[in-house]
């Protein structure tokens, strides 16, 4: 037979307890044995109405909700919450939140955080007008957790390796948890859209808004990676989700983006009382914050004969006023994803030049482009590009270069070029700088070059910018020959026009270009190979100049100035190829007739610029030095064709 059923046992029935004292007991016993039934019953099914204990019972109850409680403890971490909630709700809106905020210093984890924030919200929300000191120092002290969470490592990406970084655990926390603060704001920036009726007080809070806004974009949003291409099919990022909720929301509490922009670096004259009040809220305690309320209520009192409503309070200080200095790399990441990915277009007066914004942005520009965080450069680097593009070229003023952040940016750029070891990023560097420099009319350019090849003194910038330097010259060469073709009346050349002749890249100005251009560091002790970029772009100048305006016609005064050329560079050169040649040649030959029978794979020892790279075997040594061979006989082939273009146009002239 069966054996009976037996009845399921009925759990005791938990009666409630009036004495606040007997009932704050009951509930910490509750706690210590994670009972969840007990603590259910006590609040939330009793609906406890003892707000002597709320304080207590928001603080023990707060330390009950942490990962550990929600991984072990599932059940009783829910009623926990729903407790805390209930509290919250049913309790003093400014005494829970100071109880709340008590415990923001022990915010060990994200679990914590996450379940607290809908708290603090309700809380606040339930004040019928926020003191905007009270809500700048809750978002002051919930924000601290997210400034306080790890940035993603420095990785060098290149191409769709990208994608690794979305996935990259750091990244996918940094993503959640400000979503999450961002969705606790978004109540608050709703209530306070700016408008032009707005009461003072909701000024005020717009502005505390404001501010805790804007430092979202320094950290975290600047150090991630926030491109999205609509035209794809792929999703968006978890980044790009929370850049475009942060850029919609302050939407709501700034009605112009490009004049908090530009005042954002003038400090306040009561930036030393705010940075003491921010800093202090750090170390209150329990007496400190309910110092804090006494004060608020002093000041409602005080304000309860002005011409606000009754209800209506401000801050606890008469004149209390906000820093609104922009971090630098903040204002960089609003102006990135504006002008870059699109974003809060609607609050950017379409009134100014695109000349204007590009000089506007140099010191922005600048910052990205001197943090080597990935991310962030190449923030820089893409906002340049679109600023870039939009002005014409050769229509920035020769004044503009007195603004030395053009000068900067383009050292900026350099430095990329050269040092940046993400290959991406090299690539774009050494395309924005020649379309960075066209933005130039001829006079800018001119001293660019000037500046550029009087300062530097790497020998592959300097074959770069000769280079340029020779596109400049045709084009000017051509405008000339057309013009002069236009006066004798030749129709074909007035079709060709395509400009003015430009002064500074004929005559005087362009000899001084020439003699920085064609010039040896050492005369023929230079290092040949070490400058063979510069050399090689030199010869090719200089076989650019005497084919296209020769003796008879000399436009840009080039054949006047032949001879101190062959003086200075071409004779130099000559010598100094013959020795360069010679000992690479002898280095080789060594290399190959002193090969021991036995010494197949034999390892060598080789030095670049005095340093001592790792061991290399004579094979790869003897084809370092044939490539040093064959870099000399293009040099000499250069130089050959040169000096033969030469005599054949002296022979021409006579």
């Amino acid at each position: 037979m069966w054996a009976p059923e037996h009845e399921s046992m009925e759990l005791p029935v938990i009666e409630p307890i009036d004495d606040p004292e007997k009932l704050l007991a009951e509930i910490t016993e509750c706690l210590e044995q994670k009972d969840s039934r007990s603590l259910k019953t006590y609040i939330l099914e009793h609906k406890t109405k003892a707000e002597s204990i709320f304080w207590e019972l928001i603080l023990r109850i707060g330390k009950c909700i942490n990962a550990e409680t929600y991984e072990r403890h599932s059940e009783f971490f829910d009623v926990c919450c729903r407790s805390l909630m209930y509290l919250v709700k049913v309790g003093n809106p400014k005494e829970t939140l100071l109880a709340l905020l008590e415990q923001v210093d022990t915010f060990i984890d994200d679990v914590k955080f996450k379940n607290f924030l809908p708290p603090i919200q309700t809380a606040l929300l339930k004040i019928p007008t926020k003191l905007f000191h009270s809500l700048d120092i809750t978002l002051e002290t919930v924000s601290s957790h997210l400034r306080s969470l790890e940035l993603p490592e420095n990785t060098q990406l290149e191409g769709d390796k990208v994608k690794v970084f979305h996935a990259d655990k750091i990244v996918i926390r940094l993503a959640d948890i400000l979503y999450v603060y961002l969705k606790f704001l978004e109540p608050f920036v709703n209530a306070v859209v700016v408008h032009l009726d707005m009461t003072a007080a909701a000024r005020k809070e717009a502005l505390v808004l404001k501010k805790h806004l804007i430092r979202l974009f320094e950290h975290p949003l600047c150090h991630l990676v926030l491109t999205y291409d609509p035209s794809s099919d792929k999703a968006k990022s978890d980044s790009r989700i929370c850049a475009e909720l942060a850029v919609s929301l302050l939407t709501k509490v700034e009605t112009d983006f490009h004049k908090l922009m530009k005042h954002a670096r003038i400090k306040n004259r009561a930036e030393s009382t705010i940075k003491k009040a921010n800093n202090d809220k750090q170390t209150k305690g329990k007496k400190g914050l309910a110092q804090e309320e006494y004060e608020n209520q002093e000041n409602e009192t005080k304000l309860a004969s002005s011409s606000l409503p009754k209800d209506a309070v401000t801050d606890i200080v008469d004149a209390w006023d906000f820093q609104m200095e922009i971090a630098p790399l903040a204002k960089a990441c609003l102006a990135y994803l504006i002008h870059v990915e699109q974003l809060g277009l609607s609050k950017y007066p379409a009134v100014y030049t695109r000349e204007y914004l590009l000089d506007f942005y140099l010191e922005t520009i600048s910052v990205l482009l001197k943090n080597t965080v990935y991310p962030v450069n190449h923030k820089g680097l893409l906002l340049l590009k679109a600023l870039t593009e939009l002005v014409p070229q050769h229509s920035i003023s020769v004044d503009y270069l007195d603004n030395p952040g053009y000068l900067t940016v383009i050292n900026d750029l350099i430095h990329i070029m050269i040092k940046c070891p993400v290959k991406d990023h090299r690539v774009m560097a050494t395309t924005l700088f020649p379309v960075f420099i066209n933005r130039f009319v001829a006079a800018g350019r001119f001293q660019i070059y000037q500046s550029i090849l009087s300062s530097c003194d790497h020998s592959g910038l300097k074959g770069y910018l000769i280079t340029l330097l020779k596109n400049d010259i045709s084009d000017n060469l051509r405008q000339a020959l057309s013009q002069i073709a236009s006066e004798k009346g030749d129709e074909r050349g007035s079709k060709d026009e395509t400009g003015t002749v430009s002064e500074h890249f004929i005559g005087k100005r362009l000899e001084k270009l020439l003699k920085l251009a064609l010039a040896l560091p050492e005369q023929e002790t230079t290092d040949i190979l070490e400058n063979s970029d510069q050399i090689i772009s030199s010869l090719n100048l200089l076989r650019f100049l005497i084919l296209a305006d020769p003796p008879e016609s000399n436009i840009t005064g080039f054949w006047n100035l032949l001879p101190n050329i062959e003086k200075d560079f071409l004779s130099p050169l000559r010598r100094g190829l013959d020795l360069s040649r010679a000992h690479y040649v002898l280095e080789l030959d060594t290399m190959k007739a002193g090969k021991k029978s036995d010494g197949k794979g034999a390892e060598v020892t080789c030095s670049v610029e005095g340093m001592t790279l790792p061991m290399v075997e004579e094979k790869e040594k003897a084809e370092l030095l044939g490539k040093a061979v064959n870099t000399h006989d293009v040099i000499l082939s250069l130089l050959a064709r040169v000096s033969e273009l030469v005599d054949q146009q002296k022979r021409l002239t006579k």
